[in-house]
């Protein structure tokens, strides 16, 4: 009986691993929306983690001696919750965590601070906070889950003239606008810590995004110099 337990065990495995891996390989292989796209990588999450919490739920239900020690299926029915919740804590909350507690403080540039009111506004976007991170490096990003945030370093602060700073802050904007800076964040989040993408060979091309949120910035200020004289800045100092 026993060994017939472990039989489920190892297909359940099995199929979780599986679908894990097809989650990844329709990402790469057909054209999904954004929403779906980031709705697979959490979903690959969830499959990932379902067979470490099975094996932990198996181990807690023979140490308790609950009936569920010979039960695949009670086991499967304790285990699939946790590895839900697990997998929307990595993605909603652990992530998003990591950048709200980062070194930084809110931005207080008052100019700055409107410019992104008014264009959140013309987008249709609720107002995200504006934070100043604590580097020399010039890096500028943003993130998207239950609060909307742009990220300005100091250093991309001091080189950048106002209108090359407005130009990469139109830029971030219109990612928010795309949804796809929480695609980029996941998509970093999968190559960091899953053994699965690298097995799918997996990757993301963020090659159009990137166009679409550069071309917002140039139809705003209606002129691509201010957004290639960031760039090049940016290039320089790497």
């Amino acid at each position: 009986m026993g060994f017939l337990v472990d039989i489920d065990k190892l297909v359940l495995t099995a199929f979780s691993l599986s679908f894990a891996i097809i989650f990844l390989y329709s990402i790469k292989k057909f054209n999904l929306s954004t929403k779906l796209k980031v709705g697979l990588i959490y979903g690959h999450f969830i499959l990932l983690f379902f067979p470490l919490v099975l094996l932990t739920t198996d181990f807690a239900c023979g140490a308790m001696c609950m009936p569920c020690g010979t039960d695949t299926l009670a086991m499967a029915t304790y285990a699939l919750p946790s590895a839900i919740l697990l997998g929307t804590l990595a993605g909603f909350v652990v992530i998003p965590s990591f950048y709200m507690f980062s070194n930084k403080r809110q931005m207080e540039n008052t100019e700055i601070v409107s410019f992104v009111k008014r264009y959140a506004k013309k987008l249709k976007i609720m107002m995200p906070k504006i934070y100043v991170v604590d580097k020399a490096k010039p890096v500028a990003f943003s993130f998207k889950s239950f609060r909307s945030a742009i990220f300005v370093s100091i250093g991309m602060m001091d080189i950048l003239s106002k209108k090359e700073l407005q130009s990469v802050i139109l830029h971030e904007m219109a990612h928010l606008k795309q949804k796809s800076s929480m695609l980029k964040v996941s998509s970093s989040l999968l190559r960091m810590f899953s053994p699965l993408s690298l097995l799918a060979r997996f990757h993301h091309d963020t090659g159009k995004e990137e166009l679409d949120a550069d071309n917002f910035a140039i139809k705003v200020q209606r002129t691509p110099k201010y957004l290639d004289s960031a760039k090049r800045k940016m290039r320089n100092y790497n």
